[in-house]
């Protein structure tokens, strides 16, 4: 048996006009709900306000709900003050592994010879002969110069 619906039937014209006609419907029932639904929160809202319980100090208020016990509430809150903890971790975590990962990506590219030849410094050892604060640790009469490098003999 070859059945045809009743939709099959219809031409473009008549699909688009039921459709249209569908929206056009849809969009009259949402605006007609509107009041409705806004007198519906603003009534739950105010019987959530009477239910709370009165506050004469500054204290916070708990109200304990079923068979609920100060060990239970405890319990919960040390709970979820560690998984507020273990979330912070993480992300630190995450953060540190993705500024790893990025000046690893990063440090290949650049030239540091370029910056050597443009700073003038080859090695660390000679920026820490040449700074102009550093102590010195001899008290030799003579004045010694940062350029020139004094080399002593070995005795026999």
């Amino acid at each position: 048996m070859n059945r045809e619906s009743g939709h099959d039937n219809l031409s473009i014209g008549q699909k688009l006009t039921n459709i249209c006609g569908s929206v056009v419907r849809t969009t009259v029932k949402f605006f007609k709900n509107i009041p409705s639904r806004v007198q519906n929160f603003i009534r739950r809202k105010i019987t959530e306000y009477k239910r709370k319980p009165k506050r004469d100090d500054v204290n916070k208020v708990y109200v304990l709900v079923g068979y609920a016990t100060k060990e239970h509430i405890d319990a919960k809150h040390n709970a979820e003050r560690n998984l507020i903890i273990l979330n912070k971790g993480l992300l630190l975590i995450i953060f540190f592994l993705l500024l790893f990962i990025s000046i690893n990506a990063i440090l290949p590219h650049i030239d540091t010879k370029q910056y050597q030849d443009m700073f003038g410094i080859s090695s660390v050892e000679e920026v820490t002969r040449n700074d102009p604060f550093s102590v010195p640790t001899t008290t030799s009469s003579a004045p010694t110069s940062p350029t020139v490098a004094v080399q002593q003999e070995p005795t026999t």
